[in-house]
């Protein structure tokens, strides 16, 4: 791998970890009810064929702060939609009354907040350590040019320069998601 290949993997990689994060908030309960806490719920509805994503089933929409509604495209489907809801961890019990779902999130606790806030570091670090692997990595293969024919001193210290650049861009997004996230979750 010559050196500009190493910067462009070593990005590549970096920009699946930053997004590998955002997914990961988008799915962290707040104070708010938002469509985006159902995107890894999964309903096993044998006549769609097995297991399907919530939203192929089902329009998920917005009542207001704190209330998500949930109609099924097929109102038989109901139940397995419930049964998918109470299993996906939200910690929130589904009320139905026959033709649609109702997702009512309750104000969270301090302690429950601080515990989300919490959570959210842990994850945060978690990443910040792969983007510095990413960096171990591409600087190994960085080095292993080093004293290639047509493979300058100077080229080689450009790109170890321009890798730890990288690292502290997406380490300063992850930063970004993170302060933006934990916001939300201790405002009240």
């Amino acid at each position: 791998m010559d050196l500009d290949e190493a910067q462009l993997d070593a990005e590549e990689r970096m920009l699946k970890t930053v997004a590998d994060y955002d997914h990961f908030l988008k799915g962290v309960r707040t104070g708010q009810a938002t469509v985006e806490i159902l995107d890894g719920i999964q309903v096993d509805i044998p006549s769609y064929g097995g297991v399907v994503p919530l939203k192929s089933v089902a329009v998920i929409a917005k009542a207001d702060a704190r209330l998500l509604t949930i109609k099924p495209f097929d109102p038989k489907t109901i139940k397995e939609i419930e049964k998918a809801l109470q299993g996906g961890e939200l910690g929130i019990t589904p009320n139905n009354d026959g033709k649609i779902i109702r997702l009512a999130f309750p104000p969270m606790s301090e302690e429950r907040r601080q515990q989300t806030v919490k959570l959210l570091k842990d994850r945060l670090e978690q990443h910040k350590i792969a983007i510095r692997n990413i960096r171990k990595d591409a600087l190994k293969h960085v080095e292993d040019n080093d004293g290639k024919p047509g493979v300058s001193e100077d080229q080689v210290k450009a790109a170890k320069d321009e890798i730890q650049e990288l690292v502290k861009k997406y380490e300063g997004q992850l930063q970004t998601h993170y302060d933006k996230k934990s916001e939300q979750v201790m405002t009240v």
